[in-house]
């Protein structure tokens, strides 16, 4: 069962890749879901108040939670809050990513699993997949994706300078994604690495680029 690694920065377009995947077969999870899902455990939300301040925490009807928006505004502009912030949450993620794919190998041991990891390599995680791919465009389009989701081009360049540099995360991929084409081109793309990958066993290594 090869596990995929999936990458880029904000507004590189890994969601669309991800979407890309699960066309040709794959079984898709996203770092997103699970950090939704870590953020309303009681024990992170004490840790995440403890290390970050209360201003990140809401109070709600069902309790207490992350507010996620002046979270990300703090550890965007503070990289001191923003390591102390992925130390807590980060671990969590990969127990969640080893869970799900334990859960799919028991099922069947040919199945391709991508995971979209936009901090992939910043965390280390890059030995726990069998395959790594970086999805990767230029600034120009970045703002003008970052723009439809309603963030500023100062926000989307905020957050790109918070990640590691995507001419280091290229790389470090064993398969590059060029998004700055139409949609066709990225499928096509996709595709051949999802026929490459699938064609061999998992933990055998490979290289390609685009």
């Amino acid at each position: 069962m090869p596990t995929i690694g999936l990458t880029g920065n904000f507004g590189m377009g890994k969601t669309t890749v991800l979407k890309l995947f699960r066309k040709l077969g794959a079984h898709i999870f996203s770092s997103d879901d699970y950090v939704h899902e870590i953020l309303t455990g009681p024990r992170i939300i004490r840790k995440l108040s403890n290390a970050l301040g209360e201003q990140v925490v809401s109070a709600s009807r069902g309790g207490t939670r992350i507010n996620r928006k002046v979270m990300a505004d703090m550890i965007f502009s503070d990289p001191l809050k923003r390591k102390q912030a992925e130390k807590i949450i980060h671990p969590e993620v990969m127990k969640l990513i080893i869970k799900d794919a334990s859960k799919i190998l028991k099922k069947d041991r040919t199945a391709v699993v991508v995971f979209e990891v936009p901090l992939l390599f910043e965390a280390g995680y890059g030995k726990h997949f069998d395959f790594t791919v970086t999805a990767h465009c230029t600034r120009g389009n970045i703002a003008k994706r970052a723009g439809k989701k309603g963030f500023s081009k100062e926000e989307a360049f905020r957050r790109l300078r918070a990640q590691m540099p995507i001419t280091q995360k290229k790389k470090l991929a064993d398969f590059l994604i060029n998004n700055n084409g139409e949609i066709e081109d990225t499928e096509k793309q996709v595709r051949r690495i999802f026929n490459a990958i699938a064609g061999v066993k998992a933990g055998k290594r490979g290289s390609s680029s685009s």
